[in-house]
């Protein structure tokens, strides 16, 4: 069963107050190994259980993979749509995408959430697609929020938690003393 902690739950709750302010293009800022991907199930968790679809894209092919082993690892029903995947369920709520894949196909029907992972690398593709469909709620997942062009693309960024704070915590390891 996912549990978050208490950072992630509040990120989950500046999401939603996000969204009902209006912004539908969000980043989620959050340094590196502090569960930006487990707060991204929560999510897509919860549109499924609403009846919604949603999908999380990646850029490379091992990232589908392990987004897809984490999500076994809650027992969370989900299709993988990546060229010859094993796990090709497009019928599922929840997909984990290949972004290359997505752009050959054109497009994603009945999609309500999209969250994209290394928000800061993003594609052209993908960056129309959001432009394209404003009707798509985004989260762009990222350690890097400064990259030049990000703001013509997302709205609001989400930060509920610094770097320092997580490590004073013990959540991130500090190797450089």
């Amino acid at each position: 069963m996912l549990k978050l902690r208490d950072y992630q739950e509040a990120a989950l709750d500046m999401l939603r107050e996000a969204f009902k302010a209006g912004h539908n293009s969000i980043v989620l800022y959050l340094a590196t190994g502090g569960g930006k991907t487990e707060i991204a199930i929560a999510m897509l968790e919860a549109c499924r259980v609403k009846g919604t679809r949603a999908a999380m894209l990646l850029d490379r092919i091992v990232l589908c993979d392990q987004t897809s082993q984490r999500l076994d690892k809650y027992k969370i029903d989900h299709g993988v749509l990546q060229s010859g995947h094993w796990r090709y369920r497009p019928s599922e709520l929840i997909q984990v995408c290949s972004a290359q894949t997505i752009e050959k196909r054109g497009s994603f029907p009945g999609l309500s959430l999209l969250i994209i992972d290394e928000a800061h690398q993003s594609r052209a593709q993908t960056i129309e697609f959001i432009k394209n469909n404003p009707h798509v709620k985004v989260i762009g997942l990222t350690a890097a929020p400064f990259t030049k062009g990000m703001g013509a693309t997302y709205t609001h960024v989400v930060s509920p938690i610094t770097t320092k704070k997580l490590v004073d915590a013990g959540f991130l390891y500090r190797d450089w003393e």
